[in-house]
């Protein structure tokens, strides 16, 4: 299995140590969402890319195609927030369970909570091995292709 920064803020929900990084992570979904149900599509995409998932400057780096793909997916982004927390998390009790090798991969430039939730899948998978992607944010297959290539070559030439 091969998972780059999940979005499971779920499993962060009462650890102290996240709190503050969660109560700022809900608080900037939270106003995308609102931007969103006002019928703002094209502002809340901006806004989730650059405040939420990739960082400031990081809409004008993205193509027209991409861009257009944030947009009009907004709307669906509502329903998935409309799901509350439960639906960005996962029973740790059962992955713990699973003996498959699996690679946690994060970039250094993402934001704050994705470094928590590898932490607590890491904590969990008996036979997970972690990356970091040095320069890299939440897309590492656009911001360094090659980069993350060669970290899942690497992991899946070791486990075939």
């Amino acid at each position: 299995m091969i998972l780059h920064e999940p979005p499971l803020l779920g499993l962060l929900a009462g650890d102290a140590d996240a709190e503050p990084i969660l109560a700022e992570s809900n608080r900037r979904i939270s106003s995308v969402v609102e931007r969103i149900a006002s019928g703002d599509h094209a502002g809340a995409a901006r806004q989730f890319v650059e405040e939420v998932a990739l960082g400031p400057g990081q809409w004008d780096v993205l193509s027209p195609e991409v861009q257009h793909a944030f947009t009009t997916n907004a709307p669906t982004f509502l329903d998935e927030s409309r799901e509350g927390l439960y639906a960005l998390s996962i029973d740790l009790d059962a992955v713990s369970r699973l003996t498959r090798p699996t690679l946690l991969s994060r970039g250094d430039q993402s934001p704050p909570f994705f470094p928590l939730v590898i932490a607590k899948l890491a904590a969990a998978l008996p036979m997970a091995e972690q990356r970091v992607i040095a320069g890299a944010g939440h897309v590492p297959h656009q911001s360094h292709p090659a980069e993350y290539a060669e970290i899942v070559r690497d992991f899946c030439s070791k486990v075939t």
